[in-house]
């Protein structure tokens, strides 16, 4: 595991929204994934995820987050997402908990994914995959093998997203995805050849298909510069 670069760290901490820096130097809450990298690659974060040790606490810490914003609250199993449209959501990862950076950063399912920043004792801190950097700089789509309980068309939805925009998926990587999907495919049942493999499959990618919930919505740009971010 690697640092980021302190001007990246910088420029992340300075694109969060006030109310989030807030936040995270009060509770013991860690901003990873997506974000951090749209930001470094200056493209539009869709949300803003964060995790913790505990689920009751993460939830909690929702809802007084929601309220200060007097936004609403969308609750699944995978999360509490707080809506005040048109700023990003953000949400409260609920469904994996974890007490140490290292752990939400192995977490990820890409290397370009791997980055987490965290406040503690007074000062920002950072962590990214030995290969975040060179591997977003190519837009190249590395598998991790994540140890986690999760649906299993969950990563191939993923490689269509980066895929659209523009990054590439080497076969070795490719390979782990389809064999995480295919892991749960219960192959004696298959009796009709590629026809009912394929409508397996797509019913088990349509279970987790991103929600609409925050389709349609343009978020602002809250990325003003905030003076003593460090």
């Amino acid at each position: 595991m690697i640092q980021l670069t302190s001007s990246d760290l910088m420029f992340v901490l300075t694109r969060l929204p006030r109310d989030v820096l807030k936040m995270m130097r009060a509770k013991p809450i860690y901003l990873g994934g997506g974000f951090i990298r749209e930001t470094i690659a200056s493209n539009k974060p869709s949300d803003i995820d964060l995790f913790g040790a505990n689920k009751d606490e993460l939830k909690s810490a929702a809802l007084d987050f929601a309220l200060s914003r007097e936004a609403r609250v969308h609750n699944t199993d995978n999360a509490v997402t707080v809506l005040s449209p048109p700023r990003l959501p953000v949400q409260f990862i609920t469904k994996w908990c974890f007490e140490k950076a290292e752990d939400v950063c192995a977490s990820f399912d890409f290397t370009v994914c791997q980055a987490v920043i965290w406040f503690h004792n007074n000062k920002w801190h950072s962590l990214a995959s030995d290969d975040f950097y060179v591997d977003l700089a190519a837009r190249r789509l590395v598998y991790t093998f994540p140890v986690r309980e999760e649906a299993a068309g969950g990563s191939m939805l993923r490689v269509r997203k980066f895929l659209q925009r523009g990054y590439s998926i080497q076969a070795g990587s490719l390979a782990g995805v389809i064999a995480r999907l295919a892991m749960v495919v219960r192959w004696d049942e298959i009796y009709d050849g590629e026809k009912q493999v394929a409508q397996v499959i797509g019913g088990l990618l349509r279970e987790v298909d991103p929600l609409a919930l925050i389709d349609g919505v343009e978020p602002i740009d809250e990325h003003e510069v905030i003076e003593g971010a460090l």
